[in-house]
C-alpha cells in the first residue's frame, strides 16, 4: 500500500471515533424522542378518556333524575313525554331519549324526527339486556337507529316502580356524527388521529375523516393486543386502515368509562421527521468532510510525505544503477529532511570507501598483472630450452592463457573504475595478440562484438574460454586458418561464438575428455552459469551463451572476485 493511501487511510479511521460519536448521539436522541412521543400519545389518550367519561358522568346524572321522577316510576306517558321533550331540545346531540318496560316496549319518548306513533320496541338490545340483568348504569354498543338510521350508541339506567321493582329503563341515543363534530378539531390530521370503539371492536369514532370507518371492525391483531390489557399503554403498530405506521396510547375497555376502546395514534414519519432531517445532515455533513479530509490528506500526503520519500526512493535507485554521486540535498530539522541528510552522509561514506578500494584494487591488479607477466616470462624462456615439440607446444599453451589472464587484469587498471571490464575492447585486442603470435602473412581473426561490460570474474572466467577456443580453432583450422569470433546481447542473454572453416575430428567429445583445453573450458562455462553447445556444419563452431551480472550491482553485493577465472 502506498504512503499516500496509508495517510488517507489514517484520515478515515480518525474519523470513526466522530461516526461513533454520531451514531451514540443518534440513538440517544431517537430514544429519548421515542419516550416522549409515547408519553404524548398516552397523555392525549388519557385526556380523551376524561372528556368522554366527562359526556358518560353528565348523561348518567341526568338518567338518574329520570329514574327517580314519579311520571316514569308511574308510567305516564302524557308527563313523561313532555319532560323527555324539554330534555331532547335542550340536548342536541340526543337522536333520541325514552322509556321502555320491562318488555321492551317503549311508552313515552321523543327523538329527531318527533313524529306520532309507536317507538319501535328495544327489547333486543345490548343496552337494555344489559341494564334489566345488572340493575346499574349501562353503555351500549354500536347500532343503527331505527327509525332515524342513524349510527349511535346508547346509555341506559333502570328505573323503579312505587312497589320497588325494576320497571324498565330510561334511555338515551348519542348520534356518532354528532359527537364526532363536538370532538373534532385542528390537532387531528392523517398522521394524528383519534379512534373510539365498543366493548365489542366495533369503531364508533374516528377523527379524522371518521365516516369511512364508523360501523366497521377494529383491526383484530391491534385488538386482540389492546382490548386484553388491563391498563393503559402504548403500542407502535402499522394501521391497516390506512398503512401508516403510529405510536399508539390507549385506554382499554377493562379501565375505560363505559367500557370503551380509547386510541390516539402518531404517525412516527411526521414525530420523527426533524430528528430525521436533522440526522441525514449530520450524515451527509460527515460525509462530505470525510471526502474532504480524506481529498486533502491525499493531496498533503503526496507532498509532504510521497514526495520526499520519493525523492530519498530515487536517490537509492541511482546508487543500485552505479551513479554514487546522486544525492538528496535535503536539509533541515524536520524528520524526512534528517532522513535525507543521513541517506547523503551513508552515500558519502560509501563514496570514500569505494574510492579507498578503488585504490586497493588498482594497486593489487597492478601486482597480479607484473606476477603475471613475469611469470609469462619466464614460461618463454623455459621453452627455449625445451626441444621436445609436445612440451614446447604446451609451454606455448600456457604462455597464451597466462597472457590473456594478464591482458584482463590491464584492461581493468585501465578502466575508469575497477568494478567492470570492457570484454569488446579486450576481445579485439585477445584476438589481434593470438592472431599476430598464430596466424601466418598477417592474417587476423575477424571480430564483430557487441559493447559489454562485465565484472571481473565473469572477464576472467569468459577471457580464459575466448583464449582457448581461438586458439584451438587456428590450431585446428588446416594450413590457411579462417577464424570468426562473434560477441552478441540480445534480451539480456551474451552470446560468444567462435568458429573456423575445418569440420570437428570424429572422435571429439565436448565432455573435455579430448584434453585439458577442453575441460577448462567447461569449467569456466560452469562458472559463468552458461552453456556451451558446438555444431560442424561448414566447419568446427562453439558457442557459449550466459547471463552477464549488471557490473555495479555485482560490486555493490560485495562479489567481485580478484582471483579471475580459477
Amino acid at each position: 500500500m502506498s504512503l499516500s493511501r496509508r495517510v488517507v487511510l489514517l484520515a478515515g479511521l480518525t474519523l470513526l471515533p466522530v461516526v461513533a460519536l454520531q451514531a451514540v448521539n443518534e440513538f440517544a436522541l431517537r430514544g429519548a424522542r421515542e419516550t416522549e412521543l409515547r408519553a404524548s400519545v398516552a397523555l392525549q389518550a388519557q385526556q380523551v378518556a376524561a372528556a368522554q367519561e366527562r359526556l358518560t358522568e353528565g348523561v348518567r346524572l341526568m338518567l338518574t333524575a329520570l329514574s327517580e321522577s314519579k311520571d316514569i316510576r308511574n308510567a305516564e306517558p302524557t308527563e313523561c313525554t313532555a319532560i323527555l321533550r324539554a330534555l331532547r331540545t335542550a340536548h342536541p346531540d340526543f337522536e333520541a331519549i325514552g322509556v321502555a318496560d320491562r318488555a321492551g316496549n317503549v311508552f313515552c319518548a321523543t327523538d329527531r324526527l318527533d313524529t306520532a306513533g309507536p317507538m319501535p320496541p328495544v327489547g333486543d338490545r345490548f343496552y337494555f339486556r344489559e341494564a334489566m340483568a345488572t340493575g346499574r348504569f349501562t353503555v351500549g354498543t354500536y347500532a343503527v337507529g331505527q327509525r332515524t338510521g342513524v349510527p349511535s350508541f346508547h346509555m341506559a339506567m333502570p328505573y323503579r316502580n312505587p312497589a320497588g321493582e325494576t320497571a324498565g329503563v330510561v334511555f338515551v341515543s348519542i348520534g356518532l356524527a354528532r359527537l364526532a363534530a363536538d370532538l373534532d378539531g385542528p390537532q387531528w390530521s392523517l398522521n394524528r388521529v383519534m379512534t373510539v370503539a365498543d366493548r365489542n371492536g366495533t369503531i364508533l369514532l374516528r377523527l379524522p375523516d371518521g365516516g369511512r370507518f364508523v360501523g366497521k371492525p377494529f383491526p383484530e391483531d391491534i385488538w386482540r393486543e389492546t382490548a386484553r390489557a388491563s391498563a393503559p399503554g402504548t403500542i407502535d403498530v402499522t394501521s391497516p386502515l390506512d398503512g401508516v405506521r403510529r405510536i399508539v396510547g390507549y385506554i382499554p375497555p377493562a379501565v375505560s368509562p363505559g367500557g370503551l376502546y380509547i386510541g390516539v395514534g402518531l404517525g412516527r414519519a411526521e414525530a420523527f421527521g426533524p430528528l430525521d432531517s436533522a440526522t441525514m445532515r449530520g450524515i451527509v455533513g460527515i460525509v462530505v468532510a470525510a471526502a474532504a479530509a480524506m481529498v486533502l490528506a491525499w493531496l498533503f500526503g503526496r507532498r509532504l510525505i510521497a514526495r520526499p520519500v520519493n525523492r530519498i526512493i530515487a536517490v537509492t535507485r541511482r546508487w543500485r544503477d552505479g551513479d554514487l554521486s546522486a544525492r538528496t540535498a535535503m536539509t533541515g530539522t524536520a524528520e524526512f529532511a534528517q532522513l535525507g541528510s543521513a541517506f547523503d552522509e551513508l552515500a558519502d561514506d560509501l563514496a570514500r570507501a569505494f574510492a579507498y578500494k578503488d585504490v586497493l584494487l588498482r594497486e593489487l591488479n597492478h601486482r597480479i598483472m607484473n606476477s603475471l607477466q613475469t611469470v609469462s616470462s619466464l614460461f618463454k624462456l623455459q621453452s627455449r630450452s625445451v626441444t621436445d615439440p609436445e612440451a614446447r607446444q604446451q609451454f606455448d599453451l600456457a604462455v597464451s592463457r597466462v597472457n590473456s589472464m594478464a591482458m584482463a587484469y590491464r584492461r581493468m587498471h585501465a578502466s575508469d573504475g575497477i568494478e567492470s571490464v570492457d570484454f569488446a575492447a579486450f576481445l579485439r585486442e585477445l584476438c589481434q595478440d593470438l592472431s599476430q603470435s598464430m596466424l601466418p602473412d598477417g592474417r587476423e581473426c575477424a571480430v564483430v562484438a557487441d559493447p559489454l561490460l562485465l565484472t571481473p570474474d565473469q572477464a576472467m572466467s569468459l577471457a580464459l574460454v575466448v583464449n582457448e577456443l581461438v586458439t584451438n580453432a587456428i590450431k585446428h583450422g588446416g594450413a590457411e586458418p579462417a577464424v570468426f569470433v562473434t560477441l552478441a546481447m540480445a534480451e539480456g542473454l551474451c552470446t560468444l561464438s567462435v568458429r573456423n572453416t575445418t569440420p570437428l575430428p570424429p572422435d571429439f567429445r565436448i565432455d573435455g575428455r579430448n584434453g585439458f583445453g577442453m575441460q577448462m573450458v567447461g569449467a569456466m562455462v560452469r562458472q559463468l552459469d552458461g552453456r556451451l553447445d558446438h555444431t560442424a556444419e561448414g566447419g568446427a563452431c562453439f558457442t557459449v551463451s550466459f547471463r552477464p551480472k549488471p557490473p555495479q550491482a555485482a560490486a555493490m553485493d560485495g562479489h567481485v572476485d580478484m582471483r579471475g577465472g580459477g
